[in-house]
């Protein structure tokens, strides 16, 4: 059958964050903020709200903090039930809100605290008072794991001027911030105008004296509300979800960069951002696509026939992909029309290798595209919003970015050595096993396993990869049997 989305493939929540923060009606940053980025990275936000805050995209026009004793009391619940795997801080707006949360951080024990410096929202409304400033600084920065301030916020705690903060002074700043007793500091670079093109943020690990950079190109927008808000979250996700500190942050800075390049351009002010940059476009197109349809995938060549390939299909291929490289444009039409035909009539899904045009004309399913060809992005803009796009991966960060440009599974491979594809490079099954269990896995992608793969090899690629499905080519078009051969191929 053609596939849908069944509940049983959705991505499983994992790590459970505790949320301290204010509230935000606009819904850019503060908790609504922090849910939505810990929701799009898998993991579970509780909330513990320090203050409500009545603010859209032009500003911040009042805030109302409820009585300490209700903040320690949803502190205190929650820990009780729901124990955190991490905890994420953000805006405590004064001193004994400060002194509150530390309280609460020493007498249950809390770990893996990231802590967001927040002091004034993107319009430039305070939301730290004076008084909280030496807390937050002397008693709670102590007890963070990593604590994540902008330049204005680190000036602040240091107690100079922004203007030392040029692109040569990022690394010295850093470590007067480890100075402070936290663990990391994650010192954003947003605000360094040396470069123009690039927005680079320093990691250091004050344990060890090493520094980590993390560079993304600049997005010219004033749509950056909630950024810090929401970098912080995906950071606290990725602890609660096991990660080490520079691998929560990598991850954090490629979500981050992404929200604020997709960012719904919402409001007359500083607009909020896309937290659900991986998600949204594909949530908007109806059921997601399902990765079962991968566990046999069919690529054709010129010993497929159409008598072939409808064996193929009875004994149990789940997709097919047509590949071939006829000049003719016509002529590939007229093949893809006929074997689409095929398909319809046992209900499973068919895609074309390459050509968008010729997907369109015969009404395709959906294009696989390699790295020479057109970008996901394009053939998204061109195909809509309906249509399944395969991208070819063979490394983690490509797969991550077709991840990012909405592609629907990705291949990945070869495997082995192939007649079919001679300029294919093989990085064997451990390759594709590293991307499959990795970037994959971390952000529900589906995956087939590509290249040289047959009858005495396919189990063992299924088993090793843990991949949702392997591609096959010659192994069927040139078999004597060819329901035996996918049968094989299944079991």
């Amino acid at each position: 059958p053609r596939w849908t989305c069944d509940s049983k493939d959705i991505m499983a929540i994992k790590g459970n964050v505790l949320v301290i923060a204010g509230s935000d009606s606009g819904g850019g940053a503060g908790i609504q903020a922090d849910i939505k980025a810990m929701q799009a990275l898998g993991a579970f936000a509780t909330t513990a709200v320090t203050a409500l805050t009545a603010q859209n995209t032009l500003g911040v026009h009042d805030i109302h903090a409820p009585p300490i004793e209700f903040l320690v009391k949803q502190i205190d619940v929650i820990v009780n039930d729901l124990p955190p795997d991490a905890v994420k801080i953000g805006m405590l707006a004064n001193a004994a809100t400060v002194r509150a949360v530390v309280a609460a951080i020493a007498r249950h024990g809390l770990r893996d605290v990231v802590v967001d410096t927040v002091t004034r929202a993107k319009g430039g409304a305070s939301l730290l008072e004076d008084d909280a400033l030496c807390a937050l600084r002397d008693e709670l920065v102590p007890l963070a794991t990593v604590i994540t301030p902008n330049v204005p916020e680190a000036a602040a705690l240091l107690g100079i001027e922004e203007s030392a903060f040029g692109a040569s002074d990022m690394s010295q700043r850093t470590r007067e911030l480890g100075a402070l007793g936290c663990a990391w500091v994650l010192l954003k670079g947003g605000h360094v105008m040396d470069d123009n093109l690039h927005s680079v943020d320093y990691l250091y690990d004050v344990k060890s004296d090493q520094m980590h950079t993390f560079a993304s190109e600049r997005v010219v927008t004033q749509n950056t509300h909630g950024t810090g808000c929401t970098f912080a979250s995906a950071v606290a996700a990725g602890l609660a979800q096991g990660m080490d500190v520079p691998a929560a942050v990598r991850r954090a800075k490629s979500y981050i960069s992404e929200a604020i390049s997709t960012n719904p351009m919402f409001g007359a002010g500083h607009g909020p951002l896309n937290h659900l940059p991986y998600y949204a476009a594909s949530a908007s197109r109806g059921p997601a696509f399902d990765k079962r349809a991968l566990r046999l995938y069919l690529v054709t060549s010129e010993a497929l026939t159409l008598e072939k390939l409808d064996q193929a299909l009875e004994a149990g291929v789940t997709m097919v992909q047509m590949r071939d490289k006829d000049p003719s444009t016509r002529a590939l039409v007229e093949k893809a029309r006929a074997m689409k035909a095929v398909c319809d009539k046992r209900s499973v899904p068919f895609l074309v290798n390459d050509r968008v045009d010729v997907a369109i004309a015969v009404d395709a399913d959906g294009v696989h595209i390699g790295q020479s060809d057109m970008t996901c992005r394009e053939a998204r803009q061109i195909l809509g919003a309906s249509k399944w796009i395969g991208v070819s991966c063979r490394t983690e960060d490509l797969a991550r970015k077709a991840k990012e440009d909405g592609a629907d599974y990705i291949g990945c491979g070869a495997c082995f050595g192939t007649n079919s594809k001679g300029d294919a490079k093989v990085i064997g099954v451990e390759g594709v096993a590293f991307v499959s269990r990795g970037v994959c896995k971390e952000l529900n992608l589906p995956i087939v396993a590509i290249g040289g793969i047959g009858v005495d090899t396919a189990r063992g690629v299924r088993d090793i990869t843990q991949a949702d499905g392997v591609a096959v080519i010659s192994c069927v078009a040139n078999a004597v049997d060819v329901r035996a051969t996918v049968a094989a191929l299944l079991a």
